[in-house]
């Protein structure tokens, strides 16, 4: 299974998918245009926070693999 069959699988055929650097960005909640485009000017510009425990098990398996940021609808 491919990285957008994953991805698809896993939110849904109706996601929006922006694919930057190390990250999927999988927009849910209807962004406009210039949301999607500040969200990826962030990860772009490295303000995401991926600084990981080096004692944490899982924060090592997953350290340099492609990571999802989701964006939800908010209720």
């Amino acid at each position: 299974m491919n990285d957008i069959d994953r991805l698809i699988r896993t939110y849904g055929k109706d996601l929006i998918l922006s694919k930057v650097k190390n990250y999927n960005i999988v927009h849910l909640d209807d962004p406009t245009d210039q949301q999607i485009k500040d969200r990826i000017k962030e990860v772009e510009k490295d303000f995401i926070d991926d600084e990981l425990d080096d004692d944490c098990p899982l924060c090592k398996m997953m350290k340099n693999k492609p990571c999802d940021i989701v964006y939800y609808k908010q209720m």
